[in-house]
């Protein structure tokens, strides 16, 4: 492996060459082909590895005849795990609920009784043999508690942090949150929230404090960490600086847009009619003002809200489904342009169809970011749109960075035996620029360095091993890999 310690840019390496080169950035294209996985649909999408074979499988729950089924990835194989007892909807998660090392199913069935359940996957058993997930009879269906009404939206995190998975949810009038206080045992715990909506719920650690909070209409509710959790009245609520913008029947979604460290909340409406927005705290504090920024003026029925990075250029794009009771049924990915959420440009890749709740994931592991969906219950069928980025891309992966730690930067899918060059800047901008002795055109603006390294093995392996030493301010910067008429994705690095 080989090693460097990024500091006055002092370098050492197999090869090592010293370049500044006036390129800027190219935006990242993406193009799309569509499948159809099953003439089925429902209300719940999810995806995962099932039975642990390195792919992503994918879950779909609705009424009955459309069941609860899992499909294996690459053949697609059906197995139909439960039929509901009214409908599983209108949302489910995949998480490990009994710390076994599998992925379990939680979702509502219908309005009334004991309408939380989750499905415990076989395929890992604690303190015994595994089974087979592809054998219904195998897969363990457990009750879980009373929601009150249609379970609208569905969460999982520990939220008390107890290492336990707990289960947040809502209905049309309110907002609970199901904690696993020992395996098994689950106590339901109401909240209490003013700008709540009529459906829609997000989480993620919107304060940076090491645990998730919940988002609602316009509005954050900030986990007061540990057993207080457990305390409804403990969760405090922050307006995020929206009136009048979201809707009352809304989706709202975690993510750093603009890649500054701090967490940002987008929201798009899911039944009506609004403006595609992301929201970012002004000065990093949650607690305080926050201001709305435009992605689309205007939007009907997206009921499909996603973020990640579609195109590989180190930022983060939105990717957003109409259902298909509106008008357009577009499909679209909103392409961050400047890699801050300040420009971006729409690309529609599908019309016509319509997508519900519909979920973004590498299926084939591939590197690149694919999207799955059907229509709401009723509407099939299943479909899955394939990103076509060019498989023999290089792909790039880069550790956590931590001050005085190594990160590893590894690049796969090399051509083995011809150097990889590492390439990092602090400027991305907006225009394509041509490296000829490469034959590559670069992604990033103003790079600083190359850093050559050999690619080895059958995967055509590069690793280099960087060290960051501590106490550097903080910073962020772009990095790509080269090899000769290839590029990998760019990937963002951030020095805490």
């Amino acid at each position: 492996m080989t090693s460097t310690v990024l500091a006055g840019l002092r370098l050492s390496a197999w090869t090592l060459v010293l370049i500044l080169l006036p390129g800027v950035s190219a935006l990242g294209q993406v193009s799309f082909v569509k499948s159809t996985i099953d003439v089925n649909a429902g209300d719940l999408k999810m995806v995962g590895d099932i039975d642990l074979d390195g792919t992503v499988d994918v879950v779909l729950g609705g009424s009955p005849g459309e069941n609860l089924n899992w499909y294996h990835y690459p053949s697609w194989t059906r197995t139909v795990l439960a039929v509901p007892v009214t409908e599983y909807t209108t949302d489910g998660e995949l998480g490990d609920v009994d710390g076994d090392g599998d992925l379990d199913i939680v979702t509502p069935d219908g309005a009334s009784g004991t309408n939380l359940q989750w499905f415990e996957n076989p395929v890992r058993t604690a303190g015994g043999p595994g089974g087979d997930p592809f054998q219904p009879a195998q897969w363990t269906q457990h009750v879980l508690g009373a929601i009150g009404s249609w379970g609208k939206d569905i969460e999982l995190a520990d939220f008390d942090k107890n290492g336990l998975l707990d289960v947040a949810t809502r209905t049309n009038g309110g907002a609970m949150i199901f904690f696993q206080t020992a395996p098994g045992t689950w106590l339901k715990v109401a909240l209490s929230i003013v700008k709540l909506g009529y459906e829609g719920m997000g989480s993620g650690d919107v304060d940076d404090d090491g645990d998730a909070d919940l988002v609602f209409c316009g509005s954050w509710h900030q986990n007061p960490g540990g057993s207080a959790a457990r305390t409804g009245a403990a969760w405090k609520e922050f307006f995020i600086n929206v009136s009048g913008v979201v809707s009352n029947t809304f989706k709202a979604l975690v993510a750093d847009v603009d890649q500054d460290g701090v967490a940002d909340v987008l929201f798009t409406s899911s039944e009506a009619t609004a403006a595609v927005i992301w929201c970012e705290p002004v000065a990093g504090d949650p607690m305080d003002v926050w201001v709305t920024r435009t992605i689309a003026p205007s939007l009907e029925k997206a009921h499909t809200l996603l973020a990640g990075d579609m195109d590989l250029d180190g930022d983060v794009d939105v990717v957003v489904g109409q259902m298909h009771t509106s008008l357009a049924k577009e499909l679209i990915i909103f392409m961050n342009q400047d890699g801050f959420g300040l420009s971006w440009s729409k690309v529609v890749i599908d019309s016509g169809s319509g997508v519900h709740n519909g979920r973004l994931v590498d299926i084939g592991a591939d590197g690149d970011l694919d999207v799955v969906g059907a229509n709401w219950t009723g509407h099939p069928p299943l479909h899955y749109w394939e990103n076509l980025i060019p498989q023999d891309h290089l792909l790039l992966d880069i550790g956590p960075v931590v001050g005085g730690e190594q990160t590893l930067l590894r690049t796969t899918n090399c051509t083995a035996g011809v150097p990889a060059f590492l390439v990092a800047t602090f400027y991305p901008l907006l225009s394509p620029y041509y490296f000829a002795p490469l034959g590559v055109t670069l992604e990033l603006g103003l790079p600083f360095f190359l850093l050559g390294m050999p690619a080895v093995g059958q995967n055509g392996v590069a690793d280099l091993a960087v060290q960051v030493p501590a106490g550097l301010p903080p910073a962020t910067f772009w990095v790509q890999t080269l090899q000769a008429g290839r590029t990998s994705n760019v990937e963002v690095v951030q020095i805490p």
